[in-house]
């Protein structure tokens, strides 16, 4: 099968692999339109060389003893000007006609005919070209609708795979979010503890000041008795290499980027220039609500680690005007 869109297209079309190659390789065809005038006004005709099967033609019997008998009597047998297809009574014009019309229906048995293969008419020319422009049309309006069908199957499969990366996306800021909440849970637990044992500590050394003051004073020595030492234990501090900043945008959305500790300030601010380049250029400041705090100039090289921003922080953006700057 030849490469050509051409002789594709006219195949696609229902037009055999002979017609579309004799459209453009004989008739020099360049376009769709100008194969189909060749193929309209030549009718069946293709040429041998183009005739990849060539499936063998068989006379019916009245031909083959109409043959035998020429040879044994000096009756004049009538002149053959075409062939006949017994199977659908199609008049071939020659062999070459009869052959194609076998390779395009599998029709194998054919007779000799006295009739003469009638050229078409200029009107039955210009009715076979407008039956084949309706089917040119209803051809193109078919691969029209299976191109748009496939578009929305496309689109749909886009809309499927967006929902489900921002479902992904939506997990895994929620599960940031519990593991922050949790972590900074923790922390506070631990501080609250340690808070509750250097009040009693305190509580006790009054106590017992207040108790050695009354026994001097009545001149009764109390003979202070052992007691076991408690000492405050200080919140336990875990090392951490990185640190989660997350960035509350002025239309509400948030940002959200992991850094290591040793990371300076500035590399923050650098990462919301990138992300929001695509989108403005105003200055911005960043805020923290609890405990208060807006970072300014000075706070650009100081690590996240100085900043007591380990293990993970939320910040807020605010823009700013130029009269702010």
């Amino acid at each position: 099968m030849s490469s050509s869109p051409l002789i594709s297209q006219l195949e696609e079309m229902g037009f055999s692999i002979q017609q579309a190659e004799s459209a453009v390789n004989i008739g020099k065809s360049n376009n769709l339109e100008q194969a189909i005038d060749w193929i309209v006004a030549h009718g069946e005709e293709t040429t041998s060389e183009q005739q990849q099967q060539q499936p063998v033609l068989t006379l019916n019997d009245s031909t083959t003893n109409n043959a035998t008998a020429s040879s044994t009597t000096t009756e004049q047998k009538p002149e053959a000007n075409s062939l006949k297809c017994d199977e659908c009574g199609k008049l071939l014009k020659d062999a070459d006609a009869a052959t194609f019309h076998a390779t395009k229906t599998n029709h194998s048995s054919f007779s000799e005919c006295t009739e003469t293969v009638k050229p078409l008419t200029d009107e039955e020319r210009e009715e076979m070209k407008k039956k084949l422009s309706e089917r040119i049309k209803m051809r193109r309006a078919e691969i029209a609708k299976q191109e748009e069908e496939k578009e929305l199957d496309r689109e749909r499969k886009r809309i499927n795979d967006g929902k489900e990366l921002g479902k992904i996306k939506a997990k895994k800021e929620e599960d940031d979010m519990k593991k922050l909440a949790a972590e900074r849970k923790r922390e506070k637990e631990e501080a609250r503890l340690a808070k509750e044992r250097v009040i009693e500590q305190i509580a006790r050394d009054r106590a017992d000041k207040a108790a050695k003051a009354k026994a001097e004073q009545s001149g009764n020595l109390v003979e202070e008795k052992p007691r076991p030492e408690h000492f405050a234990t200080p919140p336990v501090h875990k090392s951490y290499d990185e640190c989660t900043i997350q960035i509350r945008l002025p239309d509400g959305s948030s940002v959200r980027e992991n850094f290591k500790v040793t990371d300076k300030f500035d590399k923050v601010l650098e990462w919301l220039k990138d992300i929001r380049k695509s989108s403005t250029t105003r200055p911005f400041m960043l805020f923290q609500t609890f405990p208060k705090k807006e970072y300014q100039d000075t706070d650009r090289y100081k690590t996240l680690e100085d900043l007591q921003l380990v293990p993970s922080s939320s910040l807020h953006l605010k823009e700013l005007t130029q009269f702010q700057t």
